[in-house]
């Protein structure tokens, strides 16, 4: 949407055409081939999966991955015919053709993005960023486990001498001798 915002702003008779890059957050380099077998792993792994967390975390991976995907092909396309556009628009000296496409883009006011929204947008973040879920619960439970196993070691003792901790508010009684 900056691009347009952008190219609109600098609508002058040129020779030259409008190469500029947009603003747009998203991977130029994305590897399509890698991503799509990342996604069957995946998908093979949420498939044999039992556990509804474990599922949990695999779908919110397999749908960021596939939305982050989608949005850096849309971008990419965007980045490529938006100049393309431009330049024929200022050929046929059709400034309102710019102006109509950067009003179709405008954000309506009042307008947020409801939760589910939001959740998508967050996921796909994740998936760009790099960050699984299902590998943080993974991480979470082995840290989980660890801490677990690492006190078990053998039944627990009491010390008699010193004061335990207790929830209670009131002040322990001590004994008078």
């Amino acid at each position: 949407m900056s691009s347009i915002y952008k190219m609109y702003d600098s609508f002058y008779p040129s020779d030259e055409p409008t190469r500029q890059a947009s603003n747009i957050d998203y991977d130029r380099h994305l590897d399509t081939p890698s991503m799509l077998r990342e996604i069957e792993a995946l998908q093979a792994k949420l498939d044999e999966t039992e556990d509804e967390d474990e599922q949990r975390a695999l779908e919110e991976d397999v749908t960021g991955k596939i939305l982050w995907l989608s949005w850096c092909g849309i971008c990419a396309e965007v980045d490529e015919l938006l100049p393309m556009v431009v330049d024929y628009l200022r050929k046929e000296a059709n400034m309102s053709g710019l102006y109509n496409m950067s009003s179709a883009m405008l954000p309506t006011t009042g307008t947020d993005p409801g939760d589910d929204q939001t959740h998508l947008q967050r996921i796909m973040r994740d998936a760009g960023a790099g960050t699984s879920k299902h590998q943080l619960l993974l991480t979470a439970r082995a840290a989980e486990q660890a801490k677990w196993s690492g006190t078990n070691r053998g039944p627990p003792v009491i010390d008699n001498q010193s004061t335990t901790p207790s929830t209670s508010s009131q002040t322990p009684s001590i004994p008078v001798v």
